[in-house]
């Protein structure tokens, strides 16, 4: 059964080219620059491998429907954007 609890999912840059999705649920409060404040990986409901940056559109809507079937949710929201660093 699915649920639609809002989970919140923002891309780090994690070495060179490659980044990480971290997905957390009741993730609500903002930092000064109106950013969502995470919470440490560790206490993330999902967190992927890394995603090389040549690949991150295909690679990305993978990840997200493999997220949605383990959270059991259908509302994941991207809260941040990435461009290369």
């Amino acid at each position: 059964m699915q649920t639609n609890c809002l989970a919140r999912a923002k891309l780090i840059y994690n070495n060179k080219n490659c980044y990480k999705l971290i997905i957390a649920f009741n993730v609500t409060q903002r930092n000064k620059n109106g950013d969502f404040i995470f919470p440490t990986q560790k206490k993330c409901a999902y967190v992927s491998g890394d995603i090389n940056y040549a690949t991150l559109q295909s690679d990305l809507t993978r990840i997200v429907a493999t997220a949605k079937l383990i959270l059991r949710t259908n509302n994941i929201e991207i809260v941040n954007n990435i461009s290369p660093e």
